[in-house]
């Protein structure tokens, strides 16, 4: 009963956000007559996607082992839609002096996007997380964690450099895996990968960190009492 409260209170309250940027989205368009910004829709069903996959794999994992064809095809699923939910960070690229409206705004309206999406990313990696502390050691769990990072990050260059998006994988799996493979066999060779996913990999590490010790604190006080 008090997690179905609290599962009811966090949607409305991250789908309050979500809203509002899509009221912000929505007033730009009637106010400007154009689609500037027609991907903020979009990134945001991809981050909510994120969490939708990790929901669903949590509650099978009450009744069936993680080992099972469902199970391993949600978490795979579950890791190609999760970098949708920081990968919006880098649509602070498209603000500029548009003339159409004051900057100002679009700087408002990316920065509900991001939030959504970091919220949207944060809850989802840490359900997955809590079910791989059942299963292994914390310092295991919290190694395996990192590993999603590091791929998320890469993935996010791999989204914003090479326009890939997670559709591809089905879309154009050879042309992914060349791209992909090509720069893990020679990391050096291309520098702008290489710093662009260890950027993120420390922002989203040290980040989710302060979350992860944030949410654990709370839960203990509230065991506590």
């Amino acid at each position: 009963m008090r997690q179905s409260r609290a599962l009811k209170v966090y949607i409305e309250s991250v789908g309050l956000i979500s809203l509002l940027c899509l009221s912000l989205f929505g007033l730009r368009m009637i106010v400007t007559g154009t689609g500037r910004y027609w991907f903020v829709p979009e990134n945001l069903a991809l981050a909510w996607a994120g969490l939708f996959f990790a929901w669903v794999l949590v509650n099978r994992l009450k009744t069936s082992p993680w080992r099972s064809w469902q199970n391993i095809a949600l978490s795979v699923l579950w890791l190609i839609f999760l970098p949708n939910t920081w990968y919006v960070l880098t649509d602070f690229v498209h603000v500029f002096a548009t003339g159409e409206i004051s900057q100002l705004f679009d700087i408002v309206l990316i920065f509900n996007l991001v939030l959504c999406g970091f919220i949207l990313g944060f809850t989802s990696l840490y359900l997955v997380h809590r079910e791989l502390d059942k299963r292994c050691s914390l310092a295991r769990s919290y190694l395996l964690i990192e590993i999603v990072i590091l791929i998320s990050s890469f993935a996010i260059y791999l989204g914003r450099i090479l326009r890939w998006n997670s559709w591809d994988v089905l879309s154009d799996p050879g042309g992914l895996v060349i791209n992909v493979s090509d720069r893990i066999i020679d990391p050096f060779g291309h520098p702008r990968s290489l710093n662009m996913t260890a950027l993120f990999f420390v922002l989203l590490s040290a980040t989710y960190f302060a979350f992860y010790r944030g949410v654990s604190f709370i839960r203990a006080s509230k065991t506590s009492h």
